[in-house]
Parts: C-alpha cells; structure tokens; sequence
C-alpha cells in the first residue's frame, strides 16, 4: 500500500519473523552468544526466555541460518501436547521414521537415528518453541531424551525457547534434575530507547527506504506506547506509515504515533501497554512477568515483616508491663518503655542531661499507643509511619 510512496522495497514492519531483518542489539547479541556457546559445548540444556515479541523466535530463526550442515535439528512449535506426543512429534521432526503408540519401540526408533548420526559425526538438536506451555509430563520426557548418550556426549542436545513462565516452571523442585542439566540460559528483554530507534532505522533501511522517515519524537513515542517490545513497535510503525501515506506525509511526526496508540489502544492494553495518551510523564513502562514475580516477592517479604513488627510490638509491650512492675516494687515512678533505663530513672536528672531519648513525632500526629498492632488493612508501609 505505502511502499511505492516511501520508496521501500516491501513493508520493513511485519510480524512475521524474519532473520534479515533481526536487529542485532547488545542484547540480542549476548542471547546469540550464549546459544552458540550452549550447542558449541555439546552438553547439556540451553534455555532462552523472553517476553511475548521480544524477538526469540527470531533469533531462533537466524541461529538456524547459521548452524553447520552436519548438524540435524527437529524444531518443535506445538507444545501443548503430552511427554508421548512430544516424543513421537522429535521423532517426525528428525524424519527418523513413523512412530506408533508404543513409547518403548519409539524411543528405540530414536536412539537407533541418534546413533547412526553419531557415528556419522553429526550432531542432533531439538529446539522446543514455546516451551513454557510443556507440561511437568512433557519436560520430564525431554529430560529423559537428554540421558540417550554417546561415549564422549550425549546424542541429543535440547534448546528451550519460552516465554518467562518457563524459568519459574524449571524452578519447581519436582524439575530440579531438568534444572541441573541447564548449562546455558539467557532471558531477552525488551528495547531500551536508544535501542529502538536504532531498531526502526535498521528495518527502514533494510527496506530500502529512509532511515530517518519518522522523526526522533516519533520514536520516542512509539518506545512509549510499545514500551520497547519489537513486535508492538512493529504493528504501530506499520500503523502509522499507513496514516502517513493516507494524508501524504513525508514525514512521521510524533502526532501520527498518538492518532495510532488511540486507534489501537485496545489491542494495546491486551498486551499489557498502557496507551499514549493514558500514560503520565513517569509512566509508560510494561509490567513484565519478571516485574510481576519480583513485586509479589516484594509483597510477601513485606507480609512477613509486618508480622515480625508485630511480634516486636507485643515483646516491646511485655517488657514494659515488666519494667514497671519492677519499679512499683523498687518504689519508683513506672517510666515508659523506651525513655530511660531503671537504673537512670532512680538517678537525680543533672542540669543538662546526656542521656539519648528518642525522637518526638511532630506536634499535629499523636503517639499511637503501644498496645496498638498494626492493622493488614493499612499495610506495612502505612504502619510503620503511623508508628514514625
């Protein structure tokens, strides 16, 4: 549609994944090296994770194009199957024969293709797509796959590519011999700022077109309302070349960018963004699944704090009934837990007194009592000033 206009040689923003036009960033890079350092070795487990769009099965993509010819590679996309369908799925996939519905006689079908490329000099991969939608049954047979070895390595190397649920599935204990077979992961994040606008300018150019076709507040705009997700800021690049070529721009001003974020806005929310004309200044930012995981983290330590406060708060109160008792005994004036000492309540207060008393909270907020707890309602935060 806008191609002849913007003089590109096809559409730079489509959804599809494409290895020509995988921009390499810092990122992007330490994740290839860290899958070319995994199957190098030969050993054991490779796992890359990533949000949704981040680029994985990109990347995958372009480690494919690059693998040597006396390599074999069963890429796997259905993960939504059990441990046998999983099996017999490699087994179609290495072209190693037709499996049936005995697990024994597959799994002996497999080990027999395993060998003979072996002996070969060959070396056989299996990357698993998706690999978080694995069942614990699923996982438990790709790790059984892993013990078909050779005198030197295993005959079978596996790569899983998934997306963030699938590090907190390897962290279950029931997968902790999955997990110790793991030599090599990575997690992909989404673009930083400089990195997307370097993004949008590679996929121009690989397209034949104007690198600077949309403006740096454009860019800016677009990384905001994407919140640096490559296949969102695909969708909204492609969006707005179609705005501009329906009003004749030359130029991809940040104005364009907010007319699409409130057209999309829908399709955007669903994928966890916030629309640009919804965000504040400090807003913007995704709320990834690592994000996610680590508030809840956050949240519980808080719960198990507030429970420790608690505990304190009846110590603190137990000590001072304590302390009172004993200087009604000793005949003295009960002094509050926290104020002094009974030793220097007893004692004459000198002129100017050395002694460190704590700090009064301001005139207009009233000591809360001490037989007081703080209340789940109000939360740990909230307490703990009230107790300030």
């Amino acid at each position: 549609m806008y191609e002849n206009f913007y003089n590109l040689r096809e559409r730079p923003f489509t959804i599809v994944p494409n290895p020509a036009y995988l921009y390499m960033s810092e990122k992007h890079k330490l994740a290839f090296g860290h899958l070319k350092y995994g199957l190098g070795e030969g050993t054991g487990f490779v796992v890359l994770t990533g949000g949704i769009g981040t680029g994985k099965t990109t990347l995958i993509r372009y480690l494919l194009g690059r693998i040597e010819k006396a390599v074999d590679v069963a890429l796997v996309f259905n993960t939504n199957v059990t441990g046998d369908e999983l099996l017999r799925l490699i087994i179609r996939e290495f072209e190693a024969g037709e499996p049936g519905d005995d697990k024994a006689a597959n799994l002996a079908m497999l080990n027999e293709f395993l060998i003979e490329r072996f002996s070969q000099g060959r070396h056989a991969i299996v990357i698993v797509d998706e690999a978080q939608n694995l069942s614990r049954d699923a996982l438990e047979e790709v790790r059984l796959l892993s013990n078909l070895q050779g005198n030197s390595r295993p005959l079978l190397q596996v790569v899983l590519v998934g997306q963030p649920e699938l590090r907190r599935k390897l962290a279950d204990p029931t997968l902790t011999q999955l997990a110790q077979r793991i030599t090599s992961t990575f997690h992909l994040p989404s673009l930083e700022l400089d990195e997307a606008r370097a993004y949008i300018c590679f996929r121009l150019a690989q397209a034949g077109g104007n690198p600077l076709l949309f403006t740096p507040e454009a860019m800016e705009a677009i990384h905001t309302v994407s919140a640096g997700v490559p296949r969102l800021i695909n969708i909204i690049c492609d969006a707005a070349l179609v705005h501009g070529f329906a009003d004749e721009l030359a130029i991809i001003g940040p104005e364009v960018v907010q007319d699409v974020a409130r057209d999309m806005a829908p399709m955007l929310h669903s994928n966890g963004v916030q629309a640009l004309a919804d965000t504040q200044p400090s807003a913007g930012m995704e709320v990834t699944p690592d994000m996610e995981e680590r508030l809840a983290a956050m949240e519980r330590r808080l719960t198990v704090m507030e429970e420790r406060f608690a505990a304190w708060g009846t110590d603190v109160q137990l000590m001072g009934l304590e302390l009172a008792d004993l200087q009604k005994r000793a005949g003295s004036k009960p002094v509050k837990a926290g104020e002094t000492s009974l030793e220097q309540s007893a004692q004459p207060a000198p002129a100017q007194t050395e002694a460190i008393t704590p700090q009064v909270p301001p005139a207009q907020t009233p000591p809360i009592p001490a037989e007081r707890k703080p209340e789940k309602s109000g939360g740990f935060l909230q307490w703990l000033w009230r107790r300030g």
